[in-house]
């Protein structure tokens, strides 16, 4: 056993010796081989390590929609391919729908909400925000964190207040070090007090932020913003169990208080985080298909360099096989070698590969911090994996004209 992996060790030393030799006598060449090779290992672990953290980051971004949360809207968040025009025609999601949707069997929370454009001033400070108005169960429906003051109140809701909560980017931009709380900010013209400030959120890449945001109660964006546009309206399920049946209980009451009769088509929609997810997965399914395609090809052209490298070297080597054999190679022996010393070409570009491939997800990270990063290792091993295959693939005719020489030609061989 000593003698074997004595031997082996010795045997893979000179094909490492010899592969280092081949690289450095035809340097151009090789240096076209192992770039090749880097760009497809590369390709491969920065590619699956974007994927893997926008996975992540969308992921998270969702899961503030709410995993039981349903959202009847007039269009559908995904249209499948289908033409826009048809669901223009679709009626607005009215008050005759949202009451049509109270105490439905496996809803917990109806909640509606209306949204637009508008612009916030404090004193001689202005910006452009997204004013949102909902009832005070909305933190009860979607992830919400207030840092300073609260959310507004059931009374407040009730009675339209105005009152509002204020994301983090307004506050900073418009109040800076000043206490936020108390103070009254203008909104489309309107006057309301501010009684909450929401955690920073940050950027997203998908769903928007509540950074740039005012929520107001209900009542007080219909009595002074206007709400004859249409609403929206959340429903959560008792249960992430209960959506299935949840979604047929929402379509069978809007069906019935729009007067769709059987055969007529939904005039509504009924969207959910899951939705988009799909819609998600459809997207990086393509990149998929772009990195096996990318990663493929580079590899393929790194093999192929390998080989031709190969047989030069099966070529300038002629004599020494056939000396080898005179003193007792067999042809296990030389097939090895010229093996090893594919692979040692192949590992030398993936080892390069390697270290860009983790590398630069990292700087790119530092650099755009909105695009988030996660280094799969799982991708570096089908990486080493590839690189390793396509050594054996393209190492193993050489490796074969190699061990199959005569030991008589080669000697004979000028």
């Amino acid at each position: 056993m000593v003698q074997f992996f004595k031997y082996w060790g010795i045997t893979f030393h000179e094909a490492v010796r010899g592969a280092l030799k081949s690289l450095w006598r035809h340097k151009l060449r090789s240096g076209l081989t192992l770039l090749s090779i880097l760009i497809g290992v590369a390709t491969i672990i920065v590619l699956v390590s974007v994927i893997n953290g926008l996975n992540k980051k969308i992921a998270t971004e969702f899961e503030t929609l709410g995993t039981k949360v349903l959202y009847v809207n007039r269009f559908p968040w995904v249209s499948g391919g289908r033409r826009w025009a048809k669901f223009r025609k679709n009626p607005p999601i009215t008050e005759t729908d949202l009451r049509a949707l109270k105490n439905l069997p496996h809803a917990e929370y109806v909640v509606p909400y209306l949204q637009r454009g508008t612009t916030v001033r404090y004193r001689q400070d202005e910006m452009d925000i997204t004013v949102f108005g909902t009832t005070w169960e909305y933190p009860m429906l979607r992830k919400i964190d207030v840092q300073m003051g609260r959310f507004f109140s059931y009374g407040e809701d009730k009675r339209g207040r105005p009152v509002c909560v204020i994301g983090w980017e307004i506050y900073h931009n418009l109040f800076g070090d000043e206490d936020p709380i108390g103070k009254w900010v203008s909104l489309g013209g309107i006057n309301f007090k501010v009684v909450g400030v929401l955690k920073r959120q940050g950027r997203s890449l998908t769903i928007g932020t509540t950074d740039d945001r005012v929520f107001i109660p209900y009542n007080a964006f219909k009595h002074n913003l206007g709400g004859r546009r249409g609403i929206g309206i959340m429903v959560s399920a008792k249960s992430p169990e209960d959506i299935d049946e949840l979604t047929e209980e929402i379509r069978y009451a809007l069906r019935g208080v729009r007067g769709l009769k059987f055969g007529q088509e939904d005039n509504f929609a009924i969207n959910s985080q899951d939705m988009l997810l799909d819609e998600y997965k459809k997207t990086t399914r393509i990149l998929w298909g772009v990195l096996i395609a990318i990663a493929a090809l580079s590899l393929l052209v790194g093999g192929i360099g390998v080989m031709n490298i190969m047989l030069i070297s099966v070529a300038e080597r002629t004599r020494e096989i056939g000396v080898r054999k005179a003193i007792g190679a067999t042809k296990a022996h030389i097939l090895s070698q010229f093996l090893l010393e594919a692979l040692t070409q192949c590992w030398a570009g993936g080892l390069l590969g390697f270290i860009v491939g983790v590398g630069l997800p990292l700087v790119v990270s530092l650099v755009v911090p909105q695009l988030p990063v996660a280094i799969s290792w799982e991708a570096v091993i089908v990486a080493v994996a590839f690189t390793t295959a396509v050594g054996v693939i393209f190492g193993i005719y050489p490796a074969l004209k190699a061990g199959k020489l005569s030991p008589v030609e080669a000697l004979r061989y000028e």
